[in-house]
């Protein structure tokens, strides 16, 4: 039995359809990378986060996270990219009493139900820290908003149009920008 309770080895899925079909796996993904470019440098995403947030390898390349012909992650690289800030979640929380007070009333998340990628999953762990700074000592209360596109909205989704979008955005501008 493998570890995740299954009989049958399972693909990870990289990317969905709002249905929740699977359109790549992370293997599909990363081996199409690898045809692109050895040494992290196919322009993809994975490659991109390697190289955003990884330690620098011996070799002056980006440290793999994972090896792509194998798939065995090498855990030293996904705990520096955890300290260096790769899991936002993780980064709020543990910076919290400094970064909170910065950002009060300040976050607002708009994400498909289904997302493509999967981000729904990070913003749901992003919203139980969040709601988490009411309770006393966690504060200051981050006073935001986090809305959920349903049912089976994909990436991308927001409940305006880019043009109401924009007139947010200037809103929050002008209410948060520095007078002179």
């Amino acid at each position: 039995m493998k570890s995740d309770g299954s009989w049958l080895p399972r693909e990870i899925p990289s990317s969905r359809t709002p249905d929740g079909l699977t359109t790549l796996t992370v293997r599909e993904e990363n081996q199409a990378e690898l045809v692109i470019a050895s040494k992290g440098r196919s322009g993809g995403q994975w490659d991109g986060w390697q190289a955003a947030w990884a330690p620098v390898g011996a070799d002056g390349y980006p440290k793999p996270l994972w090896d792509k012909r194998t798939g065995k992650i090498d855990r030293t690289v996904a705990e520096a990219m955890r300290a260096k800030g790769y899991d936002l979640r993780d980064y709020v929380e543990r910076s919290w009493k400094t970064l909170g007070p910065q950002l009060v009333g300040k976050l607002h998340v708009a994400v498909g139900d289904m997302d493509n990628y999967f981000l729904n999953l990070g913003v749901y762990r992003m919203e139980t820290f969040l709601e988490s700074t009411k309770e006393p000592g966690r504060g200051p209360y981050y006073a935001g908003t986090i809305e959920y596109g349903r049912p089976l909205k994909p990436h991308g989704w927001q409940p305006w149009t880019n043009q109401e979008l924009l007139r947010i955005m200037m809103a929050q501008v002008e209410r948060n920008a520095t007078r002179q």
